[in-house]
C-alpha cells in the first residue's frame, strides 16, 4: 500500500487548494518556521480521524477551518483527503485506489467519506486497524513524541508494540467479550432473582388452581340447575306476552275507532273554515276597502289644504304685482315729464352753444387782427412781448382750468341730484320686496312646521309601527318559547308517566306488587314532593326507604308479603301508618340551617310518618363550607344541599352527586304539578295568539295610514317659496348693492366738488397775482411807447373777450353733452320701467288662470272627499255585520275544535293504555332478554343452547329451586377464589421452565465467553511474544548500527506473568557510558534509541509510510548521515514523509517540497526533484 498524494482545502493555513504528490520513496518538506509544515502533519492526523484538539495544536476543533486573513475572507469549511494505491491488498477491500475524505463545517456538522461516499468514523478505524496507520500510530512521529515514547508517557511504547505485534484487534476483542461478560452476569443475577421470586409464588398459585378448580366443579352444577329455571321462566313470560298482545290488539280496535272520530271531525272542521274562507276573505278585503278609503280622505284632505293654501299664495301675488304696477306708472308718468324737460333743455343748450360758438370766433378774428396790430409795433418791446406772453398764456391757462372746474362742479351737482332721485325711487320700489320677503319667510315657516309635524307624526307611525313589530316578534317568540317549554313539560310528563306506569328504578318486588297488587297502597317516594333545590338532599337522606310501601295496617303488608312469597319475586318493606299516629316530637332550630320536614310537602294523613322519618334532620343553607357539617352534634342528621355529603349520628357518606339524582322522589305528585303547569300554558298560548291577531290588524291598519302624499304636497310648497325666496332675495341684495355703489359714488362726487372748489380758490388767487403782474407789465409797456400801450390795452381787452367766448363755448358744449346723457339715462329708466310692468302684468295674467284652475279643482276635491266620506260610512256599516259573522264562525271552529281535543283525549288515554300494555310486555320481552343476556353473562352460555343434564332433567321446579339455592349458598360461603388461579398458575409454570431454560443459556454463554476471553489472551500473548522477541533482537541490531558494535542496549519486560498489560523498559548503554535509566543520555543518544526502536518495529511490520517531524533536530552531522542512511536502507519498503531543517536530510530525499507564506497567514507549496543533482554539489552551493 503506497500513499499517492495529499489534497488540502480551508485547514489551518492552507486556504486555497493545495495538492502534496507522494510518488517516490522520500519526500522532504522544508520551509520557515511557521510556514506550515507542520500543518501538512496535522492534516495528515485530523483525516485519520484524529479527535484530540490538543494533539492538532487547538483550543477547538473549529479552529482547523481557515480564518481569514485581512485581505483574504474566512474559509467555510476545511477539507482533507488521503489517496492510497492498496497494491499489495493491506486493507480489507476490493478497490485498488481508496481515498478517505474528511470534511467540517462552520455550523459544526462534519463528514468522513469513503471513495466519495459519506461513511463513520469507525469505518475508516476498521479499515486501517493493524495496518500501522492511525492519527496515534507509530508511523507519525513528531519530535514531542520522542520524549513520549523514552519516557512511556501515557504507555506510549506498549500502543507502539501492541499495533507492531497485531494484537489490537485481539485486545479490542477482548475488551468487547469483558463487556459481554460483565452484562451475561448482570442478566444471570437479575434470572436468579426472578427465580427466586416466581418459586416463592408458585407454590401459593398451586394451592389457589387447586380451590378455584373446586369452586368450578360447584359452579357448573349450579349452571346447569340455574339455567333449567331460567328456561322454564322464559317460556312463562312468552306465555304472557302472547296474552297481552291479545289485549293490546283490543285496544288498538278502539283506538282505530276515536283515531277515526277525530278525523272525521276534523274534516268537518276543515270543510266548515273552507265555507267560512269568504268570508274570513271578505272581512279582510273589507278592511283593506275601509282602509283605502281612509288613505284616498286623507289624501284629498291635503290635496284641498294645499291647493287652498296656493290659491291664496297666488291672490296675494296678484295684488303686490298690482302694487308695483302702479307704482311704476307713477314713475313712468314722472320720468316723460323730465324726458321732455331734459329735450328742452339740450335744445336750448344746443343753441347756446351754437351762439356761443359764433361769438368766440368772431372774438378771434377781432384778436387775430389786433394781434397783427400789436405784432407790427412789438419791434421795440420784444423783451417785454414774450414776457406778456407768458404772463397772457398763463392767465388763459387759469381762466380755463377755473372755467373746466366751475363746469365738472355743476355737472357733479347734477348727477349727485340724479343718484339721490334714483335711490329715492329704488328705496320705494324694494320696500314692497322686503313686505313679500317677510310675507313668503312667514309663509316658509308654517310650511315648515307642518312639514315636521306631518314627520313627527310619521315618526310617532314608524315608532308605533316597530313597537308593535317588537311587540309581534315579542308575542312570537314568547308563543314560541312557551310551545317549547309546553312540549318539553309534555315530554317530562310523558317520561315520569312511563316511568311510574313502569316503576322504573324500584326493585323487581316493587314493580311486582304494583302490577299485581293493590293500585291504592302508595310507595313512599310517591308521597312526597319538594322543591327542585333540596331535592337530591331529601332523596340522599331518605334513600333507604323510598321504596317502602306505606300501609295503614300490618294485615296489608302481610298479605303483600305472602304474595311475594308464593311468586319467589323477592322482598319489600313497609311502614305501618298506625304506629306513627301518637309521634309527636319537637325539633331545635339551628342558625344558617333549615329543617326537612318544613322543605316537604305531603298530604295530612302522612304527615306523622314524615315528621318521625325527618326529625332532627337539618340540612345548610349552602354547600360553601361542607367542612362544617362535621362540627354538628351526633344527636342531629345534617345532608348538604346539593345531596354530596349526609352526617347521622354514627356514620358519614357522600361524594359526587350523579346526573339521575333527586328523579326518584315525588314522582306522582310531580306528574300532577306538571300536568296542571300544561294546561296553564296551553291557556297562556291560546290567549297570547288572541292578542297576537289584535296586535297586527293595528300594525295593518298602521302600516296603510301614512301621509306620504301630503308629506310630498308640503315639501314641493316649500321648494317653491324657497325659490321665491331665493328670488327676493337676489333682488335684494341687488338693491343693497346698487344703494352702496350710489352712496359710494355721491360720496366720491362730494369730496371731488370739494377738492374742485379748493382748486378753483386757489387759481382765482393765482389767476389775480397774475393779472396784477400783467397790468404792471402793460404799464411799464405804456409807459415807454403809449401807442404800442393802446394797442396792447386793446389786445389784452380782446383777448379777454375771445377767452370768455371761449369758456362760454366750453360751458355750453359740458351742459349740451350733461343734457344728452341725463336724456339717455331717463329714456333707458322708462323702457326698464315699461318692459318691468309688461312681464307683471303677463305675471298677473297667468296667475288669475292659475287661481281660477285651482278654484275648478278645489271644487272637485271637495265633492270628491264628500263622495269618500259617504263611502266610509257605507263600508264601516258593512264591515261590522262581516266582523260579527267571522266571530261567530270562529266560536263555532272552537267547538269543533273542543270536540276533536276530547276525542284525542281519549285516543290519547287508550294509546296509554296501549303503551301500558306494551310497555309490560316489553318488560316481559325485556325480562326475556335480559334472563338471556344473564344467562350469557353469568354461565358464558345462551339460553336457546342449553340442553339440561340427566342429573336434573326429571326434578321438578321446586326440586330445581332447592337445588339451585343450595349450590348458590355453597358458592356464596365458599369464600373468594382466585378465578385466574389456574391460568395464572400454567402461565407462572411455563414462565418457570422458560426462565430455567435461560439460567442455563446463560450459565453457557458464561463459559463460552470465558474460554473466549482465554483463547484471545493466549493468542494475544503468543503473539505478543513472538513479535517482542523480534522487536528485541531488531533493536539491538539497528541500535549497533546507529552507535557502535560495542554498545549494549535491550528491551525488558517488566512482568513475564503479564506480558500482555505490563510495561516495557528500554535499556541503552553507549560504548563508555554506564547510565542508570535512559533518561540521564544526551539529546541526540535518546533521539538515536527512539529512532533504533521504530525501526526496530518497522522491521517488524513496516508502515506503509512514516512521518518524521523534525525528529532530526537534535543530531549532529555524523548521526544525520546515519539517519539518512538508515531511511534511505528502510524506503524500499515503505514511504517516508520527512520535515526537517537539516540541509544533509534536505539532500538526501527524492523530492523536496517547500513551504512558505505567498502572502501573510496563507501557507503554499512548492516542490523541486533533487535526484538530478549531486547532493555534494548542492550542499556547497547552500554554504556559500
Amino acid at each position: 500500500m503506497r500513499l499517492k498524494s495529499l489534497e488540502i482545502k480551508g485547514f489551518k493555513s492552507f486556504a486555497d487548494d493545495t495538492v502534496i504528490h507522494f510518488n517516490e520513496e522520500i519526500t522532504g518538506i522544508v520551509g520557515p518556521n511557521g510556514s506550515g509544515k507542520s500543518n501538512i502533519v496535522d492534516a495528515i492526523r485530523w483525516v485519520l480521524g484524529e479527535q484530540k484538539g490538543r494533539e492538532l495544536r487547538l483550543a477547538q476543533m473549529a479552529d482547523v477551518i481557515f480564518n481569514g486573513t485581512k485581505k483574504r475572507k474566512a474559509a467555510p469549511m476545511a477539507q482533507v483527503t488521503l489517496n492510497f494505491e492498496n497494491t499489495k491488498n493491506i486493507l480489507p477491500t476490493d478497490y485498488q485506489d481508496i481515498s478517505i475524505s474528511r470534511l467540517l463545517y462552520r455550523s459544526g456538522e462534519s463528514e468522513y467519506r469513503l471513495n466519495g461516499v459519506n461513511c463513520r468514523l469507525k469505518d475508516i478505524t476498521s479499515l486501517f486497524l493493524d495496518t500501522g496507520v492511525g492519527p496515534d500510530s507509530y508511523a507519525i512521529i513528531a519530535l514531542g513524541m520522542v520524549e513520549d515514547i523514552l519516557s512511556n508517557k501515557e504507555n506510549a511504547r506498549r500502543k507502539m508494540f501492541e499495533q507492531a505485534a497485531g494484537i489490537s484487534k485481539y485486545k479490542a476483542r477482548k475488551k468487547e467479550s469483558i463487556q459481554k461478560l460483565k452484562a451475561t452476569n448482570e442478566d444471570l443475577a437479575r434470572i436468579e432473582d426472578l427465580l427466586f421470586e416466581i418459586n416463592n409464588n408458585l407454590t401459593d398459585l398451586e394451592k389457589q388452581a387447586k380451590r378455584a378448580k373446586k369452586y368450578f366443579e360447584m359452579r357448573d352444577k349450579y349452571r346447569s340447575t340455574a339455567m333449567l329455571l331460567y328456561h322454564i321462566s322464559v317460556n312463562n313470560l312468552r306465555e304472557k306476552i302472547n296474552s297481552i298482545s291479545d289485549q293490546i290488539n283490543q285496544k288498538l280496535d278502539l283506538h282505530r275507532e276515536q283515531e277515526i272520530i277525530v278525523r272525521n271531525t276534523e274534516a268537518e272542521l276543515e270543510q266548515f273554515k273552507k265555507s267560512n274562507l269568504d268570508k274570513e276573505k271578505n272581512l279582510g278585503d273589507f278592511q283593506k276597502k275601509v282602509n283605502l278609503i281612509l288613505d284616498e280622505i286623507r289624501t284629498a284632505e291635503g290635496d284641498v289644504q294645499v291647493k287652498d293654501q296656493k290659491r291664496n299664495l297666488l291672490e296675494s301675488q296678484i295684488l303686490q304685482i298690482a302694487q308695483q304696477i302702479e307704482t311704476a306708472g307713477v314713475r313712468l308718468q314722472s320720468l316723460e315729464l323730465e324726458i321732455v324737460q331734459r329735450l328742452q333743455e339740450a335744445d336750448d343748450s344746443a343753441v347756446e352753444y351754437q351762439k356761443a360758438s359764433h361769438q368766440s370766433l368772431t372774438q378771434e378774428q377781432i384778436y387775430i387782427e389786433k394781434q397783427t396790430e400789436f405784432d407790427d409795433l412789438k419791434a421795440g418791446v420784444d423783451i417785454f412781448n414774450q414776457e406778456k406772453s407768458l404772463n397772457e398764456k398763463a392767465i388763459f391757462d387759469l381762466e380755463k382750468t377755473i372755467a373746466i372746474a366751475e363746469n365738472q362742479i355743476e355737472n357733479i351737482q347734477v348727477e349727485n341730484q340724479r343718484l339721490e332721485n334714483e335711490l329715492e325711487l329704488k328705496v320705494k320700489e324694494f320696500s314692497h320686496f322686503e313686505i313679500q320677503k317677510i310675507e313668503k319667510d312667514q309663509s316658509l315657516v308654517v310650511v315648515r312646521q307642518k312639514i315636521t309635524e306631518c314627520l313627527r307624526e310619521e315618526e310617532i307611525r314608524q315608532e308605533k309601527i316597530k313597537n308593535l313589530q317588537k311587540e309581534i316578534e315579542s308575542q312570537n317568540s314568547k308563543i314560541g318559547q312557551l310551545n317549547r317549554s309546553k312540549d318539553a313539560k309534555k315530554n317530562e310528563f310523558e317520561l315520569l308517566k312511563s316511568m311510574v306506569e313502569k316503576m322504573e328504578g324500584f326493585p323487581e318486588s316493587i314493580r311486582f306488587l304494583h302490577q299485581n297488587w293493590r293500585k291504592d297502597i302508595p310507595v313512599l317516594s310517591d308521597l312526597i314532593y319538594t322543591a327542585e333545590k333540596y331535592r337530591n338532599a331529601i332523596e340522599m337522606f331518605l334513600e333507604p326507604y323510598l321504596n317502602y310501601y306505606v300501609v295503614h295496617t300490618e294485615d296489608e303488608a302481610l298479605k303483600a308479603i305472602k304474595l311475594l312469597m308464593s311468586s319467589g319475586k323477592g322482598k319489600a318493606h313497609f311502614f305501618i301508618l298506625d304506629k306513627f299516629r301518637q309521634i309527636h316530637k319537637t325539633q331545635a332550630d339551628i342558625k344558617n340551617c333549615k329543617k326537612a320536614s318544613d322543605l316537604v310537602e305531603v298530604d295530612e294523613l302522612y304527615q306523622p310518618l314524615f315528621n318521625s322519618l325527618l326529625n332532627n334532620v337539618y340540612i345548610p343553607d349552602d354547600d360553601k363550607q361542607l367542612d362544617d357539617v362535621i362540627r354538628f352534634p351526633d344527636e342531629i342528621s345534617v345532608v348538604s344541599v346539593s345531596g354530596s355529603i349526609l352526617k347521622k349520628s354514627e356514620a358519614i357518606s357522600g361524594g359526587s352527586v350523579g346526573l339521575f339524582e333527586g328523579k326518584k322522589l315525588g314522582r306522582k305528585k310531580n306528574l300532577e304539578k306538571l300536568e296542571k303547569e300544561i294546561k296553564d300554558l296551553e291557556l297562556e298560548i291560546l290567549s297570547l295568539d288572541r292578542n297576537l291577531v289584535d296586535v297586527k290588524n293595528d300594525l295593518k291598519k298602521l302600516e296603510l295610514d301614512h301621509r306620504n302624499s301630503d308629506l310630498l304636497d308640503l315639501r314641493k310648497s316649500e321648494t317653491e317659496l324657497v325659490a321665491a325666496q331665493a328670488q327676493l332675495q337676489t333682488k335684494l341684495q341687488h338693491f343693497i348693492e346698487f344703494k352702496e355703489s350710489v352712496s359710494a359714488r355721491l360720496l366720491k362726487n362730494k369730496s371731488q366738488a370739494a377738492d374742485l372748489k379748493n382748486q378753483i380758490q386757489n387759481q382765482n388767487s393765482d389767476l389775480g397775482l397774475a393779472r396784477n403782474k400783467y397790468d404792471l407789465l402793460l404799464q411799464s409797456i405804456a409807459d415807454k411807447d403809449d401807442v404800442f400801450g393802446k394797442v396792447s390795452a386793446e389786445l389784452s381787452h380782446v383777448l379777454n373777450e375771445f377767452n370768455q367766448s371761449k369758456i362760454e363755448v366750453l360751458k355750453w358744449q359740458n351742459r349740451h353733452e350733461t343734457n344728452k346723457r341725463e336724456l339717455g339715462f331717463r329714456q333707458q329708466q322708462k323702457e326698464e320701467i315699461t318692459g318691468k310692468n309688461n312681464e307683471d302684468e303677463q305675471k298677473i295674467t297667468n296667475y288669475r288662470n292659475e287661481v281660477a284652475e285651482l278654484k275648478s279643482s278645489l271644487t272637485a276635491a271637495r265633492e270628491l272627499l264628500r263622495e269618500r266620506f259617504e263611502a266610509k260610512k257605507i263600508l264601516e256599516s258593512d264591515l261590522s255585520s262581516l266582523e260579527k259573522e267571522y266571530y261567530e264562525a270562529r266560536n263555532e271552529i272552537t267547538i269543533y275544535e273542543n270536540k276533536i281535543k276530547a276525542a284525542q283525549k281519549a285516543s290519547n288515554d287508550l294509546q296509554s293504555d296501549i303503551n301500558a300494555l306494551k310497555d309490560n310486555r316489553s318488560e316481559a320481552s325485556y325480562k326475556i332478554q335480559s334472563t338471556e343476556e344473564k344467562t350469557e353473562i353469568e354461565f358464558s352460555m345462551k339460553l336457546s343452547e342449553f340442553v339440561p343434564d340427566q342429573e336434573t332433567i326429571d326434578m321438578d321446579e321446586d326440586q330445581l329451586r332447592d337445588r339451585s339455592l343450595y349450590y348458590k349458598v355453597r358458592l356464596d360461603n365458599y369464600g373468594e377464589i382466585n378465578p385466574l388461579a389456574l391460568e395464572a398458575y400454567e402461565e407462572m409454570k411455563e414462565r418457570h421452565d422458560k426462565i430455567q431454560e435461560q439460567r442455563t443459556d446463560i450459565l453457557q454463554a458464561q463459559e463460552k465467553l470465558l474460554e473466549t476471553i482465554k483463547e484471545i489472551e493466549n493468542t494475544a500473548t503468543a503473539g505478543f511474544m513472538l513479535a517482542f522477541n523480534q522487536v528485541r533482537t531488531h533493536f539491538q541490531d539497528v541500535f549497533r548500527s546507529l552507535f557502535t558494535a560495542d554498545d549494549d542496549c535491550d528491551l525488558i519486560l517488566l512482568d513475564q506473568n503479564d506480558p500482555l498489560e505490563c510495561d516495557i523498559d528500554i535499556i541503552a548503554k553507549p560504548k563508555g557510558k554506564r547510565p542508570k535509566s535512559i533518561h540521564q543520555l544526551s539529546g541526540g543518544e535518546k533521539t538515536l534509541t527512539a529512532i533504533a526502536l521504530l525501526f526496530s518495529l518497522y522491521l517488524l511490520k513496516p508502515a506503509p509510510f512514516c512521518i518524521f517531524d523534525e525528529v532530526d533536530a537534535p543530531l549532529d552531522d555524523i548521526n544525520i548521515e546515519k539517519f539518512n542512511h538508515i531511511i534511505r536502507k528502510f524506503s524500499k519498503s515503505s514511504q517516508f514523509i520527512i520535515i526537517t531543517h537539516n540541509k544533509l536530510t534536505m539532500a538526501e530525499v527524492d523530492v523536496l517540497y517547500g513551504v512558505y507564506m505567498e502572502e501573510q497567514g496563507i501557507s503554499g507549496v512548492t516542490s523541486v526533484d533533487f535526484r538530478k543533482y549531486d547532493h555534494e554539489i548542492v550542499l556547497e552551493e547552500m554554504e556559500r
